[in-house]
């Protein structure tokens, strides 16, 4: 009888379990705490790994012309040729073709994958005008910001826009923090390339599977990470987020 009985509290155990097995977060995520109604939380984000350390990182070229100031670390992998600093300023370290920006080149890699692929989404194309809470959004092609995107949260917050294609910001465009949210939380996957408008405001770690181009002014708070082609800067501000 006692047997009778472990087996069929066993057998209650396993339905449980694979009941909830999909509701988990997997080994891309730090934790396994799940995100619900689509609002995501900070130990939901993906993860950098290495390339947490960078600000700008590119595969084969990082080039800049004007007095753009870096603040934090450049990385390039596995070509090695950074151009223009200076005038650039760089206040970190440049990394060229050596172990620290190959090993964020494959963490890179990771975090994109993660990021493309969460599920569920709110379709979007043109964020320009929006007040957007924490959660997934997403383009199958190309992704626009024209005049003014707010997203509001905490500081605990996290936001990822994945973009089929291209990711396109117009001149003078801005993103705006509201409540507490963070830079640190804001995740771009781009399926192509993304550029940034001149003098445009950006918030945001940019994932771009081929190129990133930063027309003359753009600032950004956040990160610029290139997997497969060159990031080229034009007097720009690039900041590396607090977390």
């Amino acid at each position: 009888m006692k047997n009778k009985t472990w087996l069929i509290l066993l057998a209650i155990m396993m339905v449980i379990l694979l009941a909830y097995s999909g509701k988990f977060t997997n080994s891309s995520f730090s934790d396994a705490v799940s995100s619900t109604d689509n609002v995501l939380r900070v130990k939901n984000a993906p993860l950098f790994g290495e390339a947490d350390d960078f600000v700008l990182l590119a595969y084969s070229t990082v080039t800049n012309e004007g007095n753009s100031t870096i603040r934090g670390d450049i990385g390039v992998s596995p070509l090695a040729s950074v151009v223009g600093f200076p005038p650039g300023i760089v206040n970190g370290t440049i990394h060229a073709a050596d172990a620290a920006a190959a090993q964020a080149q494959i963490d890179l890699t990771a975090a994109y994958t993660d990021a493309a692929a969460r599920t569920p989404y709110i379709t979007e194309t043109t964020l320009g005008g929006l007040n957007l809470p924490p959660g997934i959004y997403h383009s199958d092609g190309a992704l626009s910001l024209t005049g003014v995107l707010t997203v509001t949260g905490d500081a605990n917050a996290v936001w990822i826009f994945q973009a089929g294609s291209t990711l396109d910001t117009a001149a003078g465009s801005q993103i705006v923090l509201s409540g507490g949210a963070k830079a640190d939380n804001v995740y771009w996957a781009v399926g192509s390339s993304a550029t940034l408008g001149a003098n445009s405001i950006f918030k945001g770690n940019i994932m771009a599977y081929t190129s990133i181009t930063l027309n003359t002014g753009a600032n950004v708070e956040g990160r610029v990470l290139a997997q497969t082609a060159a990031v080229t800067l034009n007097d720009n501000t690039i900041t590396k987020p607090s977390q």
